[in-house]
């Protein structure tokens, strides 16, 4: 049996968004099969996004709220960051790319992936319960932890914000709706997340940061339901959400013909839960690498690993792995989360392209001066956890010269701003 005798040009294992997606668009030029052990179409999750990627994605009839900001609070300050962004209703998105991949001849089984083989250096065998399928390439979309990752024990640092909430509807909604997140001031240093559709219906939902976990949804649940009685006591809960948003470090991004995709690849940056809004960035980077590993037939890991990095640059990456660090400092800290609204405050209008995750040289330079000015140098050494305190000093030094370096060419005209 070779590669040509396959039954697919692509395996997706996983049908949540990452999965989805991934089948809508390849199964333009590709044949794919999708492997998803539930209703195809169900997730737990709730998504806001940017106009400018809704248009590119062509998801606007899924916008259910629009807004010119998101709203972060902090115990003693606020800031909104404004942007076009939207919520979009995450049961029409889903709906969206299933019918688009069958649309395209995409097939789909219902069943669990189990594991998969490889032969002949060729293919892969995929293995489920309800039996086995060949392709040459295997795009393991299963979340975190997929069962690849953990059978192999791939996972080399891992951090998660743990989501558990509901959509509800409320008769008498006593807030403005809006894209918002503010603490509880607790203990357990728990935050709330708001995703309006509108004055009545609104996707609610607390969530933590937890350090070298995937987390469990499922231990927020009562703290779930503590807070809306609390906040909106009158809500009818429509159905429930949660989920984990792990971002980290993997020691191998890739395998011979398996690449991981959205969450089992740990690819949400450190520092911020944009799980769905990284998928939409990252989408179109992702197939045109896909499309190029079958132009050239080169389905080996060190091809496919260079499709994994290539959906973002080293140095967003330290970057982002910087403010992940302080992200879970800064929610156990006194001020829970004061410090980081505070640097973004003095980001000002620019502090959008860090939740996009659109940041250039030049702004992380600028960044790192501004947080050392809303954080003093001193205090940001103890935010830094042990584990992580030679990279990140390293990176902060190195991006500091940097920004003065920049800083004194422009000043003798050396530079061009």
């Amino acid at each position: 049996m070779t590669a040509s005798k396959t039954d697919f040009d692509i395996i997706i294992a996983g049908g949540g968004p990452a999965g989805l997606s991934a089948a809508a668009e390849l199964s333009k030029n590709f044949k794919v099969l999708l492997v998803e052990e539930n209703v195809l179409g169900t997730t737990y999750a709730s998504w806001y996004s940017y106009g400018d990627r809704i248009k590119k994605h062509n998801l606007e009839e899924a916008v259910a709220f629009r807004s010119n900001y998101l709203y972060f609070v902090a115990p003693t300050l606020e800031h909104k960051m404004y942007d076009d962004v939207a919520v979009l209703d995450h049961d029409k998105v889903m709906q969206i790319w299933s019918e688009r991949a069958k649309e395209n001849g995409a097939k789909f089984v219902q069943a669990k992936f189990l594991d998969y083989s490889r032969k002949y250096q060729d293919f892969v065998v995929v293995k489920t319960s309800a039996g086995n399928y060949s392709a040459k390439l295997l795009i393991d979309a299963c979340g975190a932890p997929s069962p690849i990752v953990k059978k192999r024990n791939l996972v080399k640092r891992v951090d998660a914000w743990v989501i558990y909430g509901a959509k509800i509807r409320v008769k008498n909604n006593p807030r403005t709706p809006q894209i918002e997140y503010y603490p509880l001031n607790d203990e357990e240093n728990t935050y709330i997340g708001v995703h309006p559709f509108d004055e009545n219906i609104i996707n609610f939902y607390v969530f933590v940061g937890k350090s070298g976990t995937f987390g469990d949804p499922s231990t927020l649940k009562h703290r779930f339901e503590r807070t809306l009685a609390t906040v909106y006591p009158d809500a009818e809960i429509i159905a429930p959400l949660y989920g984990s948003i792990p971002s980290g470090i993997l020691k191998q991004y890739a395998l011979d013909n398996v690449i991981f995709w959205g969450a089992a690849g740990m690819l949400n940056p450190d520092g911020c839960g944009m799980g769905f809004n990284e998928i939409l960035r990252q989408l179109p980077h992702f197939t045109a690498g896909i499309t190029r590993t079958f132009n050239a037939n080169r389905f080996d890991k060190w091809a496919l690993r260079r499709v994994a990095w290539g959906l973002g640059d080293i140095e967003t990456r330290n970057f982002q792995r910087i403010i992940g660090a302080f992200s879970l400092y800064f929610i156990k800290s006194r001020g829970k989360w004061d410090g980081g609204v505070k640097w973004l405050n003095a980001m000002g209008k620019d502090s959008k392209y860090w939740m996009r995750n659109e940041m250039s040289l030049t702004w992380i330079r600028d960044a790192t001066v501004r947080l050392h000015r809303a954080v003093p140098f001193k205090e940001t050494v103890k935010m830094i956890p042990f584990n992580e305190l030679f990279f990140i000093i390293e990176q902060l030094v190195r991006f500091t010269i940097s920004a003065v370096v920049v800083s004194v060419l422009r000043f003798f005209g050396l530079m061009k701003k």
